[in-house]
């Protein structure tokens, strides 16, 4: 077994815990780590219909109205793939419509290169794009099934065109691919030998096909093993074609990072994360008239994933027309602006030393210790535990840091004045 073959990286997969994983396994992530904002793309022609991406097709045999299931079998029979209705799957899109999206797909305003420079300017390291969903359409060329974009309207290979704009654009390449598919007809226990050939043969198109591809995002829970989708032969064949890949934990095994989904992951030095996370609570478009958090609330999520010791992969559900949401885009340009101003205390940093709190959270590179104070407590002083003396403070837009060092632990406050919303960012140097 070499240090850097297969085997290495197989057993590596297999270990949640960062220290646990080889010296090659932790290089691997140094620049995703860094990276800490991505830019998720959940995009298919469900957004004709401004119904949720293949969730709006799981409870579909009805006009619209009623609960009935797609009688579209699971993978396996002990998994559940077919679960309760929740409120976010709503409405149910009739099967003559969401079948039929394909034909009425024409994304005619659609620019990768304005797409992609929207998530630079915004600070993202990385961008994913969804590749194909549970529904089983495929936005790129693929000779494995007639059933992907070149047989719409638009005829272009959307995939191609964003994975070369992000390689003008010098941001890394990622790709979402889910291994259920609830339109291919061996999907199910079965024939799932034969579905798994197709699964294999339409990431390996993709991995060859696009060579700056950094990321690979499954999706399916921790109840379906790694087993079933021929795990191991799968990841051999991904080390093969991109041994510098990276690798999320919704393929059965806990791969390079977790992946919390609508919640801002738990403070975690040992584990590597990235929080998932929507603008409206969906994930592809559904309508202007679903409200979109305010933009202190998109700069609030990455500065506590990044004080977790975790990313943020915030979505966008592109319009019908292949255009960012207007209002997606002003958040994703004010982030920007921020991270131009603050980036600092961000990019390149690892969370702590002090834990998250009611006050904020901390990140740190080397000696360098940000501190994020999103909410002054009473007597505008945080408290944090003791640890290493402080060699100088200062606010990092202007103005001072009072500090001190107690038997309670360090207190920290700055004057009203210096403060700012919804961020105030105390840089403390460390030494001793």
């Amino acid at each position: 077994m070499t240090p850097d073959g297969f085997d290495q990286f197989w057993a590596d997969a297999q270990k949640p815990g960062r220290a646990d994983k080889s010296e090659a396994s932790r290089r691997r992530l140094d620049w995703w780590r860094d990276a800490k904002l991505g830019i998720f793309v959940h995009w298919n022609p469900s957004s004709v219909a401004a119904g949720e991406i293949s969730w709006s097709k799981q409870f579909y045999g009805d006009t619209g109205e009623d609960h009935r299931d797609n009688p579209r079998p699971s993978a396996g029979p002990d998994i559940p793939e077919h679960r309760v209705w929740f409120d976010w799957f709503r409405p149910a899109v009739p099967r003559e419509v969401y079948d039929n999206l394909p034909r009425s797909f024409f994304p005619g305003m659609f620019d990768a290169d304005a797409f992609v420079a929207t998530a630079k300017r915004a600070g993202a390291g990385y961008l994913v794009m969804v590749t194909k969903h549970h529904d089983g359409f495929c936005m790129w060329d693929t000779r494995f099934t007639d059933f992907n974009v070149m047989n719409t309207p638009f005829r272009r290979d959307i995939v191609a065109e964003m994975a070369a704009a992000c390689e003008r654009a010098g941001i890394r390449f990622g790709i979402y691919y889910s291994q259920r598919d609830w339109h291919h007809p061996d999907y199910g226990p079965e024939r799932m030998a034969a579905y798994n050939e197709y699964m294999h043969n339409q990431v390996e198109e993709l991995l060859l096909r696009h060579r700056n591809i950094s990321v690979v995002f499954f999706d399916t829970e921790h109840y379906y093993p790694s087993k079933l989708w021929d795990g191991e032969r799968l990841f051999r064949m991904i080390h093969r074609l991109r041994p510098e890949i990276v690798i999320n934990d919704r393929c059965g095994v806990p791969a390079d990072f977790g992946t919390p989904e609508q919640s801002i992951g738990a403070w975690d030095p040992g584990r590597d994360w990235e929080s998932c996370m929507t603008f409206t609570g969906f994930w592809s478009w559904r309508g202007f008239q679903a409200p979109v958090i305010p933009f202190e609330e998109c700069l609030l999520r990455l500065v506590r994933c990044a004080g977790g010791n975790g990313n943020l992969l915030m979505n966008v559900g592109p319009l019908p027309t292949g255009q960012v949401d207007p209002r997606e885009a002003d958040r994703l340009e004010r982030l920007g602006a921020w991270l131009a101003r603050n980036g600092e205390s961000i990019f390149g940093t690892r969370g702590g030393p002090y834990p998250p709190g009611d006050y904020g959270v901390s990140t740190q590179r080397g000696d360098t210790v940000y501190l994020h104070v999103l909410r002054w407590p009473e007597g505008d002083v945080v408290l944090l535990p003791p640890g290493r003396r402080v060699a100088s403070a200062r606010v990092l837009s202007g103005g001072r840091a009072a500090v001190s060092a107690t038997a309670a632990g360090l207190r920290v406050s700055v004057a009203p004045a210096d403060r700012t919303e919804p961020d105030t960012i105390v840089v403390l140097e460390l030494g001793g």
